[in-house]
């Protein structure tokens, strides 16, 4: 039942530790469905009614409606026509198949024409509900536009035309509150769709007779044109043999070309290389690709000769003659050598000079091959066209002339592709209203309706409902969760016993509502138990002893609050002072049904003394109240007087703990002068009345006025809406709505 946050040990009230941001909701649980659909019951249960009653009133107010129902055999496998369509589906690749055909039957089943024949025969214009068009303009014979447009919808509506699936079978059903007319018009529908079915045939095969008697010597003019066009092309495009297999002149042209332009290409790279190693004027590399040139002989007589001419340098010296003569031979073969290092290289760029003009002229050769033959291959295709279109000319006349010789025999030949399975018999109960489908419909309806107004006003409601509410909005822990309860009428009896009259007297001296001393067993008293216990866990070392009640705004329940919690602190034998501080409106006085004529306003004015401070409950003795006294002119400075610190630092001494009952902070500026003084403050929060943004102000006005808040109070809470709460039973205890009774002005307050 407890729904509390209790800040650590150690922590000081209203510190970033003691009164972290709660965690917020981002997706709504099943928890929170919950709570709403129990917040919301009766727009639930209004939405579920209405849907209840509108489909009570749809079965009491629709007039009851038969269905006949008759079926066919629609045979698209039969042929039925003299043969046009079975050539233009060869010919043109069209038509439509079955699935499609069958779909095109049932339009014409739901036609216009076939509307106005079923009700012309009839005679649906004299009969319900179709004769209420003419009310006005009865029926002459004539339909006006708009009266034929509503009979025609009229009647779609109360018909329907349905494929058995994977079946040719068709089902038309037709509605109407009368079961004989149900039962002769879906049979007037199948009959007049036959009418026309045998009808178009008939004037279909003779249209198309007279239409192929007419084109046949239009379509034997065009065979001769485009016999005479493709011979005429050919002859100007000179296109001798255009056999793909065989191949023509052209296409061998083009292949020799391109393999002897491949010969030339490789012929070229070898001479391009021996060219460059020419160049490089090697000897040695120039013998290697001209092994028969007098280049080989000439560098080996330059061999002989420098080994000659070693051995006699080393033997005779240089000055040898010898040895010059040598030397002579050796420049001479020298300069044969280079010589035919000269030729060859010319020879070698020559031959590279030829072989490069050799592959260019293949080139160009190989380029106009190719062009001859794509214009070849372009005056092929259209060769090829002109010589389809011959042929598909000549196809289609021979085809035509066939059809029109076999359309005297088919045409009497036809069959009918319709045939009648079952026709209408009178319905014997009504199709319409379906009683238990349209409850089913209006229960779920309504339900679901419900449910989504509900959730609508949920998002315009922004009122405070549960702790988690609260924790999210202000940021601050909740304390305690005090739940609903409702206030116990007082019950008198000439027959009670002494004890319980006793008991009763005992009752009557304080207000009901103060249900910790009235009934200190209930849910409620243990709510404000629990309230007390987190006071008290908040700093073990160091209680909290003057302690200040608040709240955005009147009627939120601060006065019962403080009188439970102040009869919870005396109840555990402490000293304990309640102290009225809402000098304007407070009503503690009521509470414990005290004369008011002196109290706190006058003690601050010093016109009393002590006798102004009593204790209304002879059972807690140590329980004292001071209530606020005569309304003061200026309530606002008193409290924020030198005399009430001088009060408040003396209670400190006397009393180990002091609640103060102040005013609504958004309503007056009273609290603010008090909150900075007191050990804790707690924000009251009545379920379902307080705002979000009065209390997120409540508690920024109190955060920049230094005051110490220790959490939030949750009032008047529906135990069913927070989460971690689960009804055992029905608890007789409940809040009473009006919290703000005692805010008025009474005699002795005058």
């Amino acid at each position: 039942m407890q729904g509390w946050a209790v800040p650590p040990q150690g922590a000081q009230p209203g510190s970033a530790t003691g009164t972290g941001p709660a965690p917020e909701h981002t997706v709504l649980t099943p928890a929170d469905f919950r709570k709403i659909l129990i917040k919301r019951k009766w727009i639930i249960i209004a939405g579920l009614a209405i849907g209840v009653a509108y489909a009570i009133f749809y079965i009491v107010t629709t007039v009851p409606q038969y269905e006949a129902v008759s079926r066919v055999h629609i045979d698209l496998s039969r042929s039925t026509n003299i043969g046009i369509e079975d050539l233009i589906e060869q010919k043109l690749g069209g038509g439509e198949d079955s699935s499609e055909k069958l779909q095109t039957e049932i339009r014409i089943m739901q036609s216009e024409s076939v509307i106005m024949e079923v009700a012309n025969s009839q005679d649906l214009f004299h009969k319900a509900p179709y004769s209420k068009l003419f009310k006005e303009h009865p029926y002459d014979g004539q339909l006006t536009p708009v009266q034929r447009y509503n009979l025609i919808s009229a009647f779609q509506g109360a018909t329907k035309v349905l494929v058995l699936p994977n079946t040719e079978v068709v089902e038309v059903h037709f509605q109407n509150s009368d079961p004989a007319v149900a039962a002769n018009v879906a049979n007037s529908i199948v009959d007049a769709y036959l009418d026309r079915d045998l009808r178009s045939r008939f004037e279909g095969t003779t249209r198309v007779s007279n239409w192929l008697t007419g084109r046949l010597n239009e379509v034997k003019k065009q065979v001769e044109d485009s016999q005479k066009a493709l011979t005429d092309y050919q002859r100007q495009n000179n296109l001798l043999s255009l056999d793909s297999q065989g191949g023509n002149l052209l296409t061998d042209s083009l292949r020799t070309v391109n393999q002897q332009l491949a010969e030339a290409e490789a012929d070229r790279i070898v001479k391009e290389a021996r060219y460059k190693m020419a160049q490089t004027r090697n000897p040695d590399l120039l013998i290697s690709v001209a092994p028969g040139t007098v280049l080989g002989g000439l560098r080996g007589q330059q061999a002989d000769l420098m080994v000659q001419a070693a051995q006699l340098k080393s033997k005779f010296g240089p000055d040898y003659p010898k040895v010059r003569e040598l030397d002579k031979q050796l420049v001479s073969v020298q300069a044969d050598i280079d010589a035919e290092i000269n030729n060859l290289t010319k020879r070698f760029a020559e031959e590279y000079n030829a072989a490069v003009k050799t592959e260019g002229l293949l080139h160009e050769r190989l380029n106009t091959t190719k062009q001859e033959a794509f214009k070849e291959n372009e005056s092929a295709a259209q060769f090829d066209i002109l010589k389809h279109g011959a042929e598909s000319a000549s196809e289609l006349y021979d085809g035509l002339q066939m059809k029109l010789k076999e359309a005297g025999i088919t045409a009497g030949l036809n069959s009918n592709s319709v045939d009648i399975i079952d026709r209408a018999s009178l319905p014997p109960y009504p199709v319409l209203p379906k009683k238990r489908s349209a409850l089913m419909f209006g229960f779920l309806g309504g339900l679901i309706g419900g449910i989504a107004l509900a959730f609508f006003f949920e998002s315009l409601d922004d009122t405070i409902r549960t702790s988690d509410d609260a924790e999210a909005v202000s940021q601050l822990p909740t304390l305690a969760v005090i739940p609903h309860f409702v206030i116990a009428g007082r019950k008198s009896s000439s027959a009670a016993s002494p004890a319980e009259k006793v008991e009763q007297q005992r009752l009557l001296k304080v207000s009901p509502d103060l249900v910790s001393y009235v009934d200190p067993q209930s849910v409620a008293a243990e709510g404000f138990r629990t309230l007390r216990s987190s006071i008290l866990l908040s700093a073990v070392d160091h209680e909290p002893k003057l302690l200040l009640i608040t709240s955005s705004f009147a009627a939120e329940g601060k006065s019962t609050s403080a009188a439970n919690l102040a009869i919870s602190f005396a109840q555990r034998s402490a000293r304990v002072l309640l102290v009225d501080t809402d000098l304007r409106k407070g009503t503690l006085h009521m509470k414990f049904r005290l004369s008011n004529r002196a109290g706190l306003s006058t003690l601050l004015a010093r016109e009393s003394g002590n006798e102004v401070y009593e204790r209304p409950l002879p059972e807690l003795p140590n329980l004292t109240v001071l209530s606020r006294g005569p309304i003061a002119p200026n309530p606002g400075e008193m409290l924020a007087s030198r005399a009430m610190e001088e009060l408040l630092a003396q209670w400190r001494t006397e009393y180990e703990h002091i609640i103060l009952d102040s005013s609504p902070i958004l309503a007056v500026a009273d609290t603010l002068s008090l909150a900075p003084q007191v050990d804790a403050t707690f924000i009251l929060v009545r379920s379902g009345v307080t705002r979000k943004r009065a209390l997120v102000r409540v508690r920024e006005q109190l955060r920049r006025a230094s005051a110490r808040v220790l959490g939030t109070v949750i009032n008047d809470v529906d135990l069913r809406m927070e989460n971690y709460y689960t009804y055992s039973k029905r608890y007789d205890y409940g809040y009473k709505s009006n919290y703000g009774a005692g805010y008025g002005v009474t005699d002795d307050e005058k």
